[in-house]
């Protein structure tokens, strides 16, 4: 049972010392996040607004796909049959055994590997991708129904497991929905790599467009899909119909609605039902738990601090001097409102720090401007004199150099 979020509360607070003191509270909440009355809330209250609640976004990534996974049993069925795969005993007889099927087909079998757990969708895209390679996938099917029809696992738990995935690997339109997947997996893995990254900072206007733009672009892919895509496009052309009309793939026998498959499209309506609920069930999702980087963002003050942070990118400030000099003053001013509590704690001088964010922004406008974002922070915070000099404005810096893009608001 999940403990109730004053316990939870109090187990936070205990297990840090000094937890009033630091200079800014990342909360990761992943599961246990309440908006109204919740954990966060309740530290807000204690310790005061300026926390910066946060949320990771590759988890958001793999609860949406979670979801989606729950909504479709068919899904659910593909990450049975990788997971019994990686599950079933190789003992080493039954591993020379694999290898002597590769070797007559000509492949070099891989051994295969964990998709559940704590397996990011990256590492389940590969795994799929890999089991459906040409060889691979014939080399597996062969194995399982060599130690199926063997006398040592016979009416025992693994003999039922190796059946299952052969029947699975029997059906022609659970693998032709095994290749749809892998198409789904192949786009939306590069969205969640570009989430797991630490050295793009989520303040950066470059990196919120980016990310955005990502989540477009992964949306699109999907609804793309309504179209045959190409993982599944291949499998048809390679499809060949017997002599008896049932669909053959990588020399496997199909059976099932799907079994005449050809590459004229996808004509089985199970087939195209699943894809079509899948499509669906992914985008609702996606959004659900993206909202936040969309146009219909929380226009809390927690967001609008975190969105006002990118006055300290170079990039977006004026060419003009006069005009520089001006820029950002109503952001500022609401950064040091927002974290009036952690900067003063700290010996800020909230009036020094505005003379120096002026004179920061005319210095690095002179001297700096063709460094990197990163580049000029590490200068900034670790080089004398600047450190010493500016050393009121590099608090917020430092606040904002805790907020990767790997998380959000």
């Amino acid at each position: 049972m999940l403990p109730q979020r004053k316990h939870l509360l109090l187990l936070v607070t205990s297990a840090v010392t000094g937890w009033r003191k630091p200079l800014l509270w990342v909360l990761m909440v992943l599961l246990l996040i309440w908006a109204a009355k919740g954990v966060i809330a309740l530290l807000q209250q204690e310790a005061g607004g300026h926390i910066v609640p946060f949320h990771c976004m590759p988890h958001r990534l793999e609860l949406a796909m979670l979801s989606v996974q729950r909504d479709n049993p068919m899904m659910g069925q593909l990450y049975d049959l990788l997971h019994l795969i990686w599950k079933l005993p190789f003992q080493p007889k039954s591993v020379r055994e694999l290898r002597v099927i590769g070797a007559d087909l000509g492949v070099n079998v891989l051994m295969p590997s964990g998709v559940k757990g704590t397996r990011w969708l990256p590492h389940v895209s590969r795994a799929l991708e890999t089991f459906l390679k040409p060889g691979q996938f014939t080399a597996v099917y062969y194995h399982m129904d060599h130690l199926a029809g063997s006398s040592v696992f016979f009416v025992t738990n693994v003999y039922c497991c190796m059946i299952q995935v052969k029947k699975s690997m029997e059906d022609a339109t659970f693998v032709a929905f095994c290749h749809f997947i892998a198409d789904v997996f192949s786009g939306i893995s590069k969205f969640s790599l570009l989430l797991q990254r630490n050295d793009i900072i989520l303040p950066q206007q470059d990196a919120g467009e980016m990310a955005i733009y990502k989540f477009q672009v992964c949306v699109w892919f999907c609804h793309s899909f309504k179209q045959t895509p190409v993982y599944l496009y291949n499998m048809l052309i390679c499809n060949s119909i017997s002599t008896y009309g049932l669909c053959n793939t990588q020399t496997i026998t199909l059976k099932g609605e799907a079994s005449k498959l050809t590459g004229g499209g996808v004509p089985a309506t199970k087939l195209k039902n699943v894809m079509a609920a899948t499509i669906k069930s992914t985008v609702n999702h996606l959004k659900a738990r993206f909202s936040s980087i969309l146009g219909n963002a929380s226009e809390s003050d927690t967001a609008k601090a975190v969105k006002c942070f990118n006055i300290f990118n170079h990039d977006s400030w004026p060419e003009n001097q006069e005009d520089l000099v001006d820029y950002g003053a109503d952001g500022f001013a609401f950064l040091l409102d927002h974290f009036f509590t952690v900067l003063t704690r700290n010996g800020v001088n909230t009036e020094l720090a505005k003379e120096e964010f002026v004179d920061l922004k005319l210095l690095i406008a002179k001297m700096f401007k063709d460094k990197t974002y990163l580049g000029i922070w590490e200068l900034m915070l670790t080089r004398e004199p600047y450190c010493s000099e500016y050393k009121n404005i590099l608090h917020l810096v430092h606040l904002m150099l805790v907020l990767p893009v790997s998380a959000a608001v």
